[in-house]
């Protein structure tokens, strides 16, 4: 499912891959509206977000612990922001490089899902969420956003 998403994703950017690197330009700065950590980007966040979280809701062969399921989701997201990041650079045939990505990350991280219903690997999982969200502009949620202007 994860994979069918990620792909999905590359299959509707297709046609903008050639504005991609402006459009990273102004999507990095922290400050910018584009920023997809951005004030004005959450409800977009938010929704692909949502996505991420249903695709965790439909999985049939993997029961995710209740203490994770708001927590994978956003793991997730941040993983999709990678195959973007490194689509823009692609610059193989049909950005063949970036679907591969998204097969293979997808696998990888069914697999951490997975690992995630052991007790043992939860505290993992509950910090590398942390050190995101303490973070990343847009995502703060312990410390106040240093990106976010008063």
């Amino acid at each position: 499912r994860l994979a069918g998403v990620l792909k999905v994703w590359l299959d509707i950017a297709q046609p903008y891959h050639e504005f991609a690197v402006q459009f990273f330009k102004n999507a990095a700065d922290p400050d910018s509206p584009l920023s997809p950590f951005s004030p004005e980007s959450e409800p977009a966040r938010v929704e692909a977000i949502a996505v991420h979280r249903e695709v965790l809701r439909g999985a049939t062969k993997t029961k995710v612990p209740e203490e994770l399921r708001d927590i994978l989701p956003e793991l997730m997201w941040l993983s999709q922001m990678g195959l973007v990041l490194y689509w823009i650079f692609d610059r193989t045939e049909g950005r063949e490089r970036s679907y591969r990505l998204a097969e293979r990350g997808a696998k990888l991280t069914a697999r951490g899902v997975s690992l995630a219903r052991f007790r043992v690997l939860r505290p993992l999982v509950r910090e590398v969420h942390e050190l995101f969200t303490d973070f990343l502009p847009g995502m703060t949620k312990v410390m106040p956003d240093p990106g976010r202007k008063p």
